[in-house]
């Protein structure tokens, strides 16, 4: 078949789409659905692995965060009644991590206030303005070296103001707007849970959160790890982050998952009765929560473009009867077997490529609108899911149309032409 005759198949199939706009719009509905699922679906799994990957970077390669719990950081579920009930971490733990000759610096974390919402939330304020659900982090001097902190001014804790338990502060960049606005607030006091603090330095902003939301760096207040704990002894819970040196980072977590057993006297035969995590993994929970609803999705998509196939040799079977006088005029003038079922083929083709086209538009301003919901998401359409896209539509159109052509085809020119 040539480019010329295939290019003027396209045409009349058009103009039959034209002629028929309603019917054609309905026939390609499941085609325009499931073609939106598969770009929609594709743009947040890619950038929910683009966040990953930033949020990793972020933190450094090297780093791991111990605690009770075995799922640390990001949960979609309380934790179970023996994960609440075990051993806390202590201090001394990590001191003796600190001795391990695969650790490069390990930095004791007790956190007040809660990251959900609905939690508790201490009160941060200055002249009468409080911060909005701010989060004290008690840490040790260290803290900045283990788990790159960002200082846009001022500078981080020192030894001695954690040995003095000094009232000092580094805050995150969405505390300094709310409560400084444009003043500086290098050397001003702020209330701390009724405590004056003196502020020592201010972090960079963060990137914002995943969903939108304000991140966990511009709401923090840092205070010496010692100074928290005298004004909250009752707080136990305490997470290590540790940061292994330089090509160590295995060894690091063989010999730190070594260490806590025989410090917290697990059994040979028993799990870990603690978590150890990296930012990835704790970020790689969202991807895979996102992965099994895309499980859930691709077949509803499937399903979606089996519908509007159906449809597409439903509407083509139709249009062979409405159109067998001038199949059967197109025989009688010397158009072969072959041509009828290209001819039927292409329309079949042409109206499935053209609801894929539409549906990838569709998917294209979903991500938009993801973007706008999650602006830290990277909304990102990958190439082959847009190839893809319209690969099986017009797939869908090639498979469900070769029935009525083939039927086409097969009908007796005389007969045909008779045909009223």
């Amino acid at each position: 078949m040539h480019v010329q005759e295939i290019a003027e198949n396209v045409l009349m199939a058009i103009d039959t789409i034209r002629a028929h706009k309603i019917r054609s719009a309905l026939t390609m509905l499941g085609v325009i659905g499931g073609t939106t699922t598969v770009i929609a679906i594709s743009s947040f799994l890619t950038g929910m692995q683009e966040f990953i990957l930033e949020q990793t970077q972020r933190f450094g390669p090297d780093l791991v965060f111990v605690s009770k719990y075995t799922n640390i950081g990001i949960r979609f579920s309380r934790p179970s009644q023996e994960e609440r009930t075990r051993k806390n971490l202590t201090v001394e733990d990590a001191y003796a991590i600190a001795e391990l000759p695969s650790v490069l610096g390990v930095s004791p974390t007790v956190i007040s206030g809660s990251f959900a919402p609905a939690g508790s939330q201490p009160v941060v304020k200055y002249k009468g303005v409080e911060a909005n659900r701010p989060l004290i982090f008690g840490v040790a001097s260290n803290y900045d070296e283990v788990r790159n902190v960002y200082i846009k001014t001022g500078r981080f804790l020192t030894a001695s103001e954690q040995q003095h338990r000094d009232q000092v502060a580094i805050i995150g960049a969405g505390i300094a707007d709310t409560l400084y606005g444009g003043v500086d607030p290098l050397g001003h006091e702020m209330e701390v849970e009724g405590k004056i603090y003196r502020v020592i330095g201010v972090m960079e902003k963060a990137p914002g959160g995943l969903f939108g939301g304000d991140p966990v760096e511009d709401r923090q207040v840092i205070v010496p790890f010692d100074t928290l704990k005298r004004d909250h002894p009752e707080i136990e819970d305490i997470t290590l982050s540790v940061r292994a040196k330089p090509d160590s980072f295995g060894k690091m977590t063989d010999d730190l998952t070594e260490l806590l057993r025989r410090r917290r006297g697990v059994p040979s035969n028993k799990e870990n009765d603690f978590g150890i995590s990296t930012p990835g993994a704790i970020y790689e929970s969202i991807s895979k929560v996102a992965a099994v609803a895309s499980l859930i999705v691709f077949p509803l998509s499937a399903a979606g473009l089996l519908v509007g196939g159906i449809g597409v040799m439903n509407i083509m079977l139709v249009s062979v009867t409405e159109r067998t006088k001038e199949i059967g005029v197109r025989r009688a003038i010397g158009a072969r077997k072959a041509d009828i079922i290209w001819q039927f083929l292409t329309e079949a083709i042409t109206l499935t490529a053209v609801g894929g086209i539409i549906g990838i538009a569709f998917g294209w301003l979903i991500s938009l609108g993801l973007k706008r919901l999650a602006p830290t998401l990277p909304s990102i359409i990958p190439a082959w899911a847009v190839i893809l896209g319209f690969l099986v539509s017009c797939t869908v159109g090639l498979v469900f149309g070769l029935w009525p052509a083939v039927k086409a085809a097969r009908l007796d020119p005389i007969e045909a032409l008779r045909y009223e």
